[in-house]
This record gives structure tokens, C-alpha cells and sequence, in this order.
């Protein structure tokens, strides 16, 4: 559905955007439209645009893709330095005080793992 874009939006009077075009689509089908987006490295609109009409617009700013397998690899290595880090602590726990930079590291590494878990656009 082409509509004029006849109500009042924010930005510049001279803007040539001035149609909209909606469509309809299923959970699945958004689901394919942002993942393929994602893997272009462009939003939704863009991506689009460049499929229907062979150009994604002159502000369409292309976004380095998320590697998800990477960074999935790098959340389970992360997860492998922190059982190391733990056993560390409980070694040094039985015979004496902790080093105060134990904390701070385990503090690091939760704050790393929650980036990366945002990154992947999973629950921190």
C-alpha cells in the first residue's frame, strides 16, 4: 500500500521521502527481512529498498555484521577463563587472603561475557 505522507514528521521541509510503503508479513517472514539485513550490513529499510530497486538510498550506512558464530566461540573461551579464574580463588581461598585483583578480574570478565551476550541480542 503506497500512501502520501501527508502528516507532519520531524526533519527537513525539503525532504524527497515523502511516500510510504507498508506491507504486511508474518512473524517467520520479519524474522528473514532482519536477518538478511543483518548479513548485508543495513537496516530493514535499506535492505528493502536496495532488493526492490537496486539502490539502499544516499544515508544508508552499511553496519560491519554481527559474527555470531565468533562471537559465540568467544563467550564459550571467556566462560573457560572464568572456571579457571574460580579455581584459582578456591586454591588461594583454602591457604590465605585473595589478591585483591581477583575481584576486579571476575568483575571484567562478567561485564565482557554480558557485551557479548547483547551482541548475539540475547538476555545480558
Amino acid at each position: 500500500m503506497i500512501e502520501n505522507a501527508s502528516r507532519r514528521h520531524s526533519g527537513s521541509e525539503t525532504r524527497q521521502r515523502s511516500h510510504l510503503v507498508q506491507v504486511r508479513c508474518t512473524v517467520e517472514e520479519h524474522a528473514q527481512f532482519q536477518a538478511a539485513a543483518e548479513r548485508a550490513g543495513l537496516s530493514v529499510g535499506a535492505y528493502l529498498r536496495h532488493q526492490g530497486i537496486g539502490a539502499t538510498g544516499p544515508r544508508a550506512a552499511r553496519r560491519p555484521p554481527i559474527e555470531r558464530t565468533l562471537l559465540a566461540q568467544l563467550l564459550g573461551e571467556l566462560g573457560k577463563c572464568g572456571s579457571n579464574v574460580n579455581q584459582i580463588a578456591r586454591t588461594l581461598n583454602t591457604g590465605g587472603d585473595e589478591p585483591p585483583w581477583l575481584s576486579r578480574v571476575m568483575d571484567e570478565m562478567h561485564a565482557t561475557a554480558a557485551a557479548i551476550r547483547r551482541a548475539m541480542g540475547k538476555a545480558a
